[in-house]
């Protein structure tokens, strides 16, 4: 590939970097989104060590290969991304090459079929909930996990909660913010703030924690055991696995208990907009996802 006319000589790693420091200035990041450039960065500097304006789409193709056979499909699309953001940006900044080498790649990249992850059963749930209970260093956890199998609430909503969040008598949950690895608060993953209806099981516990602790509205709900917001990673695989190993259950991640809820409540029943309003779903992707638990009724008046 000729250099454009006029091109700045800059290697693909040090305009990654200059990208990166422009979008943290100019719309700030998570810290998720940091470790996303980060590794990105990572995998630019192993495996395409040119100057920028070099890059053609062959080069992009077997960047693009490499990827795949190094990370997953999700985070090749990811990576993917944010390197054709990054020529875009630099187009007229560095003067490259109008046509863009990373344009379309990430939408080749088909993700391979994985088996859907099962609901806890109501039996594992019960035990689950039993073991965090009684688990003499991880019963801290056990309001946290009843909550999330009682709401359907992902686990960075229910880490942000606090109490002055829930209305009096504990009877509903305000989500309208979500904490990212364990301390960057932000809006739920849609955006949207939602209201929960907690179980008077749920709401009777919620209760129980509070004349414990007589918190301040502020405080969060479920913080971490030594104090401040909990992290998932910490959580997943000190007390989570730990947890299922011991109980001899198959491990699923601390999402499945989103998943649990949704699937219990319309195998049980409740409406599906309800359902998908609560737990903040978009109500197609909910019909889509848990069609095969949702009863099969006839919803048409018999008249004889």
């Amino acid at each position: 590939m000729k250099r454009g006319k006029n091109a700045t000589i800059i290697g693909c790693s040090d305009l990654f970097e200059r990208f990166t420091r422009h979008i943290a200035k100019d719309k700030g990041l998570s810290p998720g989104s940091i470790h996303r450039y980060k590794g990105c960065l990572s995998h630019v500097r192993r495996s395409l060590d040119v100057d920028a304006d070099l890059v053609d789409q062959r080069r992009a193709g077997n960047f693009a290969s490499i990827l795949r056979e190094t990370v997953s499909d999700r985070t090749a699309k990811e990576y993917l991304w944010l390197l054709e953001s990054c020529w875009n940006w630099a187009k007229d900044k560095y003067r490259l090459a109008d046509s863009n080498p990373w344009q379309g790649l990430a939408a080749k990249i088909r993700p391979h079929s994985t088996q859907k992850v099962k609901p806890f059963t109501e039996g594992e749930v019960i035990e689950i909930l039993e073991a965090f209970k009684s688990d003499r260093h991880y019963r801290h956890y056990y309001p946290m996990v009843c909550f999330l199998f009682g709401s359907g609430c992902r686990f960075g909503e229910a880490a942000a909660l606090q109490w002055k969040h829930l209305s009096q008598g504990f009877s509903t949950a305000w989500i309208g913010e979500t904490i990212s690895r364990g301390h960057h608060r932000r809006t739920t993953k849609t955006g949207k703030a939602r209201e929960v209806v907690l179980s008077p099981g749920l709401a009777g516990l919620l209760a129980q924690v509070y004349d414990r602790r007589s918190p301040k509205p502020d405080d969060l709900v479920f913080p971490a055991p030594h104090g401040g917001s909990m992290s998932d990673q910490l959580f997943r695989k000190r007390a989570w696995k730990t947890i299922l190993d011991r109980l001899g259950i198959d491990y699923r991640k601390p999402y499945s208990t989103r998943h649990t809820a949704v699937s219990h409540a319309l195998a049980n029943g409740a409406n599906p907009l309800m359902v998908a309003t609560q737990a903040g779903h978009n109500p197609a992707i909910l019909y889509k996802s848990y069609a095969s638990v949702i009863e099969n009724r006839s919803i048409f008046v018999e008249f004889s």
